[in-house]
């Protein structure tokens, strides 16, 4: 079984990659001239790419080490290299990303920018090392877990949390339709789990997965964003973006 600490242990370190990536992107940025926002575009479509692949290699470096102990804890047989996933972040996705956000250059407010910007940095370095650690699981037959961190996770990742454990039950890892969807600033984590192991300290998918029911049946749609709304609603005390309405 993965403890607890563990998982700690490694959501502190990739929470420390995060924070140097956006910390050198935040320096790059303070140089740049607002006043010339075309300018300002065409760096970051140059920079943030390659500042997103070198940090990106960390997280699979650290992913893989992370993967390894694990498999090592746990006692299983059979000679296994952990290796990086293949990209899932290019550097035209990565682009595309940019161009979107640019619009907030040409506003009253140009730097409002740099938090929508350092949001992005974070999921796609993490997603390196989430890709990887799901890939090496599914080539070695092993299931996943998307186990949320902390006492309270949002909503969105509640429910996502317990779509793995459909799929856990159903014993088709390769079938996660979203189980790879995170958001920036999103510290849960793709946990590896072999056939007899319990599931970690603190994640209860059941649970979630009878949250989700009671979620979508009030939202009477299938909608992600509007069962996510319910959910909010509905149980406002077990996420950390809950909304009480009395």
């Amino acid at each position: 079984m993965v403890d607890a600490a563990e998982i700690d242990r490694y959501r502190i370190a990739t929470s420390e990659l995060s924070k140097r990536v956006t910390a050198e992107l935040a320096a790059y940025f303070a140089a740049l001239d607002l006043s010339r926002p075309e300018a300002v575009r065409d760096a970051l479509l140059e920079f943030l790419p390659h500042l997103i692949a070198e940090y990106g290699q960390v997280a699979e470096v650290l992913a893989m080490d992370w993967y390894d102990e694990l498999r090592g804890a746990s006692g299983a047989v059979g000679r296994f290299t952990s290796t990086a996933a293949p990209a899932s972040v290019t550097a035209e996705r990565v682009q595309q990303k940019i161009r979107f956000l640019a619009e907030q250059l040409w506003t009253p407010d140009p730097a409002s920018i740099l938090g929508s910007l350092k949001l992005a940095t974070d999921k796609y370095v993490k997603q390196h090392g989430r890709d990887t650690l799901s890939w090496n699981a599914d080539r070695e037959g092993a299931f996943w877990a998307r186990v949320p961190s902390g006492e309270k996770t949002c909503s969105w990742c509640l429910i996502l949390a317990s779509r793995d454990a459909v799929y856990l039950s159903k014993k088709s890892a390769s079938t996660r339709a979203d189980g790879s969807a995170y958001h920036g600033k999103c510290d849960c984590q793709p946990v590896p789990l072999r056939p007899g192991d319990d599931y970690p300290p603190g994640y209860l998918p059941d649970n979630y997965y009878d949250m989700y029911q009671i979620a979508r049946d009030a939202a009477g749609s299938g909608d992600m964003k509007e069962i996510a709304a319910a959910l909010r609603r509905e149980f406002p005390d077990f996420v950390n973006d809950g909304v009480h309405t009395h």
